[in-house]
């Protein structure tokens, strides 16, 4: 059997091969995924150990101690404790780690940095790439990565001012160059490091993280006794050794690794149930396609047991020679990725690619096992029928009963799963509404087995009447119902996934700009301190910067008010000029038109809706209509800036509003921001475009990277697809050779086997989108139920969701170029011939 085996592999080699992409993709996915966590968490104790690298013990102050604390009123515990620790004998060197946060400028450009303390040199761990340590409060070092991008060198002068306090700055020689950190999450925030008796200053909040203790010839056990000794009656401080500081740390930061790792893992899961739907689709045709050669097989003497080992030994030597390569895949897609996040744009720096021999076996063993699996019902089948009736090529037809129990059970399934789906999204929240749906969708995959066939027949109807070639695709997609529901599930799959995050991600970012734009709705509002206000230069060179599209000028002064029986009272009011407001603003803005003035109806005073107000200024006075809206601001009024000029002799400037481009970066608005801030001392930007493009920017990274877990599901699905294909064209080659001897041409052919394979493509992608945007709806509902009544509604992407469809049609007749190629290769006389 062995010979047959081999011989078997060499007649289904090119059958075998794109099942085997399908199995190396998914197998690759698995361990690029382990590996990757893998390298994390060793790079993240890396990071964790290199600050103790000349330390024995490290004290720390408790969570506890951490939340409570205020540096403003607060002991510090650990500065207090570190002379005890210096007395003891066993102590070769002790010091505080401290730092704070600081405004720093380097010449126009000002940025969030952190200084820190320079440690003693016995547990000091930093090292210099150029230069020399600080030796006055006037001198400090930098590390080499702010030194880049700041374009500095050593002997430049730097001022810093404690962050957000309003103190005077101090400026700072640069005397040295540190080397960059180990791997890790960086901050990405300049680090400078200067002599202690900065920070004793109480204006920069310093913090203490912790005390590094180096032992003088002694255990690091026995150190953490004596210094616990010493420190005994401090509250909130733990001692540990080293190792095991570096335990805790790594435990309380490896939660978001196991998080991250546990993501990926799901997405593997999804990948491998593509690959094995395509898997077992491959060996049902196989056996099918074999059935002669296993009917002369028992007809010499085979044993059902020997078929069902034949096709299970190819399925093993498939998984292996496929599982194979796809751990190659794995370990050099990882490689890849881990060299990626040590650009200088990345943030996450990955140490060197850490391979574990256990997870490379795992993700063999997961390879093998999968192929194994879903050759088993193609195997099992092969054995069903009788040598004579396999003999006369008769497939075992599926039974009327067989339909029922598949009919009968997917609807149960949809029916419960469904009902549960609706109750967790309504009223139950997350959990309950993730249950329900995979529940719902098993019974949907199984559903698909049943309609997706006629689905595709009414589709073909539809387009049957254009060609030849089309009403040939339609009959073909639809003569094998179990075929190209299978083909077709594996696509269905992938595209529900891709819809559901894309419908999922878009719907929360429109919901959430929606509730910026509600509560911030100008992009960028620029104020001054300046008591004058703004300049007409100024206001120029604010609208005047690149990636600002739109700006209006808020003008300012002081107004009386009264009416018939109303005593005149005192109003700020702000003067708008309404074209410019709506144009600024992402929702209506609180304007008013020419003659009339906008209260808020808490401000009313006696005044009535409608009714006629005598306003007067300095300028002079003037009779407005008066409107109560209660999106107006209390404690002012709202008038045009034509009637503000009018009644004010000189309004003020108080206030500049921009609109930026719909599509600005975060990195765009913070370069805008700048600019605006280098024009004066006084000027403060604010506004919703920062939060906005920070939400956008985390949405539109999480939907990348799912949408790029994700496609490997549907490449596997489309390998599927040409593998049905290919298998079909195999199976029809005499019918192919008699459509060409009647005439059919070699374009004609290539054409019909386009359509069939869009027909598929197009029907699964279809009832993936629809299915998507359902599970989309539910998630959105059961999120926004969990988190605190969160508004969150959902908004269809219809180019994205165009981009799917027509992406998946496009896949699918691409999927049947190499078996058309196949098809059209031989002569109409070889194709009847068989050969």
């Amino acid at each position: 059997m062995n010979i047959v085996l081999l011989a078997g592999l060499r007649t289904s080699l090119a059958r075998l091969v794109a099942t085997g992409l399908a199995v190396a993709l998914s197998v690759g996915f698995v361990v690029a995924t382990l590996t990757l966590s893998t390298t994390f968490t060793r790079t993240t104790e890396q990071t964790l150990t290199a600050n103790m690298s000349h330390a024995d013990v490290r004290i720390t102050p408790t969570v506890a101690m951490v939340a409570t604390s205020d540096p403003r009123t607060s002991t510090d515990v650990l500065t207090d404790v570190l002379p005890r620790v210096l007395a003891l004998d066993q102590v070769a060197g002790a010091d505080v780690e401290r730092l704070a946060l600081v405004e720093l400028r380097s010449g126009s450009t000002r940025s969030a940095a952190q200084v820190a303390t320079v440690l003693d040199e016995s547990v000091r761990w930093q090292q210099l790439s150029a230069g020399v340590w600080p030796a006055t409060v006037a001198e400090a070092t930098l590390d080499q990565t702010a030194v880049s991008a700041l374009g500095l060198t050593l002997g430049d002068i730097l001022s810093i001012a404690p962050a957000s306090t309003g103190v005077g700055a101090i400026n700072v020689t640069i005397v040295g160059i540190t080397s960059p950190d180990s791997a890790g999450v960086g901050t990405g925030a300049p680090t400078l490091l200067m002599l202690p008796a900065v920070l004793d200053n109480p204006v920069y909040f310093p913090v203490s993280t912790g005390v590094l203790v180096a032992g003088d010839n002694i255990a690091a056990a026995d150190l953490v006794g004596a210094v616990s000794a010493a420190v005994a009656g401090s509250p909130g401080i733990v001692v540990q050794t080293a190792a095991q500081a570096v335990d805790y740390q790594t435990g309380e930061l490896s939660g978001s690794g196991t998080i991250l790792t546990s993501i990926l893992l799901a997405f593997a899961a999804v990948a491998l149930f593509v690959a094995s739907m395509v898997i077992s689709n491959t060996f049902q045709v196989l056996v099918a396609q074999r059935t002669r050669e296993f009917a002369l097989l028992r007809c010499i003497g085979a044993s059902t047991a020997q078929v069902r080992g034949l096709i299970l030994g190819e399925a093993f030597v498939l998984g292996a020679v496929a599982s194979a390569a796809g751990v190659a895949l794995g370990i050099v897609g990882a490689g890849a990725l881990a060299a990626l996040s040590r650009t200088d744009s990345s943030t996450l720096h990955l140490g060197e690619l850490v391979t574990d021999p256990l997870q490379l076996a795992l993700g063999m063993a997961i390879g093998m096992s999968l192929t194994l699996l879903s050759a088993l019902s193609p195997a099992h089948r092969a054995t069903r029928v009788r040598p004579v009736a396999a003999l006369r090529a008769v497939e075992a037809p599926r039974t009327a009963t067989s339909f029922v129990l598949r009919a009968i059970v997917a609807a149960a399934l949809i029916a419960v799963g469904g009902y549960t789906l609706v109750g967790g999204a309504t009223r139950s929240g997350l959990g309950l509404a993730v249950a329900a749906g995979v529940i719902s969708f098993v019974g949907v995959l199984l559903a698909s087995t049943l309609l997706i066939p006629w689905i595709v027949r009414v589709a073909g109807l539809l387009i049957a009447w254009t060609s030849v070639p089309a009403r040939l695709a339609s009959l073909n997609a639809s003569r094998n119902p179990g075929r190209t529901a299978s083909t077709a599930a594996a696509l269905l799959v992938g595209v529900t996934l891709v819809t559901m995050m894309v419908v999922g991600v878009t719907s929360v970012r429109t919901s959430v700009n929606d509730k910026i734009d509600e509560k911030r709705p100008v992009d960028l509002t620029v104020q001054t301190d300046d008591p004058a206000g703004f300049t007409a230069t100024m206001v120029g060179q604010i609208a005047a910067l690149p990636g600002v599209e739109e700006s209006a000028v808020i003008t300012a002064g002081r107004l009386g008010l009264s009416a018939d029986g109303v005593a005149e009272f005192q109003l700020p009011a702000r003067g708008v000029v309404p074209e410019e407001a709506r144009a600024v603003a992402r929702s209506a803005p609180t304007v008013a038109a020419a003659g009339e003035i906008v209260l808020n109806p808490s401000n009313a005073r006696g005044l009535t809706d409608g009714t006629g107000v005598t306003v007067r200024g300095s300028g002079g006075e003037r009779m407005l209509t008066a409107r109560f809206d209660p999106a107006a601001q209390p404690g002012q009024v709202v008038v045009t800036a034509e009637d503000l000029l009018v009644v004010v002799a000189s309004p003020t400037t108080t206030q500049v509003q921009l609109r930026l481009s719909d599509t600005a970066s975060g990195a765009e608005v913070q370069l805008i921001s700048s600019g605006i801030m280098s024009l004066g001392e006084d000027l403060v930007v604010g506004g919703g475009a920062p939060e906005r493009t920070y939400y956008a920017q985390i949405l539109d990274v999480m939907l990348l990277i799912v949408l790029a877990l994700l496609t490997i599901a549907v490449v596997i699905a489309v390998v599927g697809v040409a593998n049905t294909l290919a298998l079909s064209v195999l199976e029809r080659r005499r019918e192919s050779g008699l459509l060409r001897a009647l005439g059919l041409t070699r374009g004609q052919l290539r054409g019909m086997l386009a359509v069939e394979a869009a027909l598929i493509a197009l029907v699964a992608a279809g009832c993936g989108v629809v299915l998507g945007i359902v599970y989309a709806w539910a998630g959105l509902s059961a999120v926004a139920l969990q988190a605190n009544k969160l508004s969150l509604s959902v908004h269809l992407p219809w180019d994205q969701l165009g981009i799917i469809l027509g992406g998946t049609l496009v896949a699918g007749v691409l999927a049947s170029v190499i078996p058309a190629r196949q098809a059209t290769r031989k002569s109409p006389v070889n194709a009847l011939s068989g050969r």
